[in-house]
C-alpha cells in the first residue's frame, strides 16, 4: 500500500473520531443548554424582523428621540404656531413594551386601548345620491350634557369645530379614531368623524366609491358644515388614506377651503412608492395581506353593487392591496392601469398648492407607509406646511407612557390645532375660481340607470342638467346669464362695411364704458373653461402647451387646407376674367 493510500486513510478515520468525540461531547451537556441556544436564535431573529429598538432606548437612558421639523425659513405657520408646540420641540419615547414599529401597529389595530363614549349620528346624503354617516360627539356630551342633533349645535355656535377623515377601511369605531375624537371634545371642541361611503354601518346607495384620490366626499361635507356653522371655525385632520385625501383635497381647492387649518398623520403621499415598498420584505407583505382582507370584507358586505360595477371574481381571488386595486378601484374609477390611478391620486403632486395652515406627522419605520414617500422639498418649498418627523412611531401608534394608554401624535395635534386656533394665521377662505379636478360634480345630479365619468374618475348616475341659471362671481359685483342676456339685448347688432360685425349700445354716449366692462367679464368667462381644459391637458398629458399647439395645427392642416382650396377656388370661379 501507498504512503498517499496510507495517509487518506489515517483521515478518514481521524474525521470520524473526531465526530464521535463531538457527538459524545452534545450528548454530555444538559437539554437547557439548547433550549437556551434556540431561545437565543429565535429571540435575534424576531429582534430584527420585528425591528425592536429597545436595546437601543436602554442605552440612551430611555430619553426618546428629537421630533426633527422640515419648514421654510420664512414660514409665519411655524414662527407663529409650531414654535409655540412643546410636543413638536420635545422628544418621543416609545412604550418600552411596545419598542417596535410593527407591535405598536398590531396593537393599536386590535387592543388600542380607546375610550369609551357614544356618538350622535346625522345621516347624509350626497348630490349623487350616496349616503354618508357623520358621527358626532360634542363637547357638551363629553361634559355630561344630554344634547342631541341637530339642536346640540345652532348656527350662531362659534365653538370651534374638527373634521375627522379615517383612514383605508376605518370607521368612527377604529380606536385611533376615538383617541382623537374624545381628546378634541374633552378639550372643548366639536368633533365630527366623516365616515367613507359603506362604512360605519351603512349601505351604498349610489354608483360612487370612494378611493385614494375620491376628495368629493369630503369637499361636499366640509361645505355643508360651513354652511350650517358659519360662525364655527373649522379645522380637519386625516390619517393614512384619508390623510392622502385631505392633503390632495387642500391643493385642489387653495385659497377657496374654508378651512382654518389641518393635520395629516401618517399619509402615504406617493401611492406608487407605497405600493413598491409594501411588496419589498416579507413584513409588508403581511400588511398587504391583511389590508386586502380588509377590502375583500368592505367588498363583501356591497357584493350587490360591487358585482355589478366590477370583476367579483377577481375581488374574491384578490392577496393584495393592488389585486383589490386592479379588479375594483380601477374598474370602478375608469382608470387605465393600477398605476395610474396610485400617480393622480397621489397627494404629493398636490403639496405645493396647499394653502393652508397644515401640520403633517410621519413616523420614519412606518410600515406601512414608508418614509420614501415624503416629500421633504416640496413641504420644505411651502410656507404653510410644518412636517414633523419622529424616528419610531409606526403606523398612527405613537403609544407613549409605561401604560401605553395615550397616543403621542393626539396631543400633538390637539396642540398645534389650539395654538393656532388662538393665532392670527388662521386661514380665511377667499372665493376664487374652482381650477381643481372637482368641478365635474358642480351640478345636482339624481339616480338613474345611466352613468357619468368625473374627471377624478369616479362612476356617477347621470342626469339631464336641472341648473337654470348659474352664477359668476367677481370681485366687486354678481352678474347672473339672466343679467347678461338682458344686456346683450339692449345692444343692436350692426355690421360695418368691411363685413365685420360690431356690437353697438343703444344709447353709446351713456353705457359704453359699462356695457364694455360687463362684454369684457362675460367673454373671461366664456373663456375660462376653454383654459382650465387646456390647463389639466397640459397637467395629465405632461405635454407643453407649444407641443399642444403643433399637434392640434398638424392634425387639422388637411381639413384647413381642403376647406381654404374649396373656398378661394369658388372665389376665383365667380371672379371676372378679361377677354383676350
Amino acid at each position: 500500500m501507498s504512503n498517499g493510500t496510507i495517509s487518506a486513510t489515517f483521515d478518514v478515520s481521524a474525521a470520524a473520531a473526531a465526530g464521535e468525540l463531538l457527538l459524545q461531547a452534545a450528548t454530555v451537556l444538559p437539554p437547557i443548554y439548547y433550549l437556551i441556544a434556540v431561545f437565543l436564535f429565535v429571540g435575534a431573529f424576531l429582534y430584527n424582523f420585528l425591528e425592536f429598538h429597545l436595546l437601543s432606548d436602554i442605552l440612551h437612558g430611555f430619553m426618546g428621540d428629537p421630533v426633527e421639523l422640515t419648514f421654510n425659513p420664512e414660514s409665519e405657520i411655524y414662527h407663529g404656531v409650531a414654535s409655540k408646540c412643546r410636543s413638536l420641540h420635545g422628544r418621543y419615547l416609545v412604550t418600552p413594551w411596545l419598542a417596535s414599529p410593527h407591535l405598536q401597529t398590531v396593537f393599536l389595530n386590535f387592543l388600542g386601548r380607546p375610550p369609551s363614549f357614544k356618538y350622535n349620528r346625522q345621516i347624509y346624503r350626497t348630490r349623487d345620491g350616496g349616503t354618508i354617516a357623520l358621527d358626532w360627539l360634542l363637547f357638551s356630551d363629553v361634559a355630561g350634557g344630554s344634547a342631541q342633533l341637530p339642536t346640540g349645535i345652532s348656527k350662531e355656535d362659534s365653538t370651534p369645530l374638527l373634521v375627522m377623515v379615517p383612514g383605508l377601511t376605518s370607521d368612527s369605531a377604529s380606536a385611533y379614531v376615538k383617541h382623537l375624537v374624545y381628546k378634541m371634545a374633552k378639550s372643548g371642541w366639536n368633533v365630527v368623524v366623516g365616515n367613507h361611503r359603506g362604512l360605519g354601518g351603512m349601505s351604498i346607495t349610489s354608483d360612487c366609491f370612494y378611493n385614494a384620490g375620491w376628495t368629493e366626499d369630503v369637499r361636499e361635507v366640509i361645505n355643508y358644515l360651513h354652511k350650517e356653522y358659519p360662525n364655527a371655525p373649522m379645522y380637519a385632520v386625516g390619517t393614512s388614506i384619508g390623510a392622502n385625501i385631505l392633503v390632495k383635497y387642500l391643493g385642489e381647492e387653495g385659497e377657496n377651503t374654508p378651512l382654518a387649518g389641518a393635520t395629516s398623520i401618517c399619509s402615504p403621499w406617493d401611492l406608487v412608492v407605497c405600493d413598491r415598498f409594501i411588496n419589498r420584505k416579507l413584513a409588508q407583505r403581511l400588511y398587504d395581506r391583511a389590508l386586502a382582507i380588509g377590502l375583500k370584507g368592505y367588498a363583501e358586505l356591497h357584493q350587490s353593487v360591487l358585482s355589478r360595477l366590477a370583476n367579483w371574481e377577481g375581488i374574491s381571488k384578490s392577496c393584495s392591496v393592488r389585486d383589490f386595486d386592479n379588479h375594483a378601484t380601477r374598474l370602478i374609477a375608469n382608470y387605465e392601469t393600477v398605476d395610474t390611478y396610485y400617480r393622480r391620486c397621489s397627494s404629493v403632486s398636490y403639496v405645493a398648492n396647499v394653502s393652508v395652515p397644515l401640520l403633517c406627522i410621519s413616523a420614519i419605520d412606518d410600515p406601512v407607509c414608508t418614509s420614501e414617500a415624503i416629500p421633504w422639498d416640496e413641504c420644505r418649498a411651502n410656507k404653510k406646511i410644518v412636517l414633523a418627523t419622529t424616528t419610531h412611531g409606526g403606523h398612527l401608534g405613537y403609544f407613549q407612557g409605561l401604560t401605553g394608554k395615550q397616543l403621542w401624535w393626539v396631543g400633538a395635534v390637539y396642540e398645534f390645532l389650539s395654538v393656532l386656533h388662538n393665532s392670527p394665521f388662521m386661514h380665511h377662505q377667499k372665493k376664487t375660481e374652482a381650477t381643481g379636478l372637482h368641478s365635474a360634480l358642480e351640478s345636482t345630479i339624481d339616480q338613474s340607470p345611466y352613468v357619468n365619468i368625473t374627471e377624478d374618475g369616479m362612476l356617477s348616475p347621470a342626469t339631464e342638467n336641472t341648473l337654470t341659471e348659474s352664477t359668476v362671481t367677481h370681485s366687486n359685483k354678481e352678474i347672473t346669464e339672466s343679467e347678461i342676456s338682458a344686456e346683450i339685448d339692449e345692444t343692436a347688432k350692426t355690421s360695418s362695411k368691411d363685413g365685420v360685425l360690431r356690437i353697438t349700445s343703444k344709447n353709446e354716449n351713456s353705457v359704453k364704458k359699462d356695457k364694455g366692462e360687463n362684454i369684457s367679464e362675460t367673454v373671461a368667462d366664456v373663456m375660462y373653461p376653454i383654459k382650465r381644459s387646456v390647463h389639466e391637458l397640459r397637467k395629465y398629458q405632461g405635454k407643453s402647451i407649444w407641443l399642444l399647439a403643433y399637434i392640434a395645427f398638424m392634425t387639422s392642416w388637411p381639413l384647413i387646407g381642403s376647406l381654404s382650396f374649396f373656398f378661394f377656388r369658388k372665389r376665383y370661379n365667380k371672379a371676372p376674367r378679361k377677354n383676350n
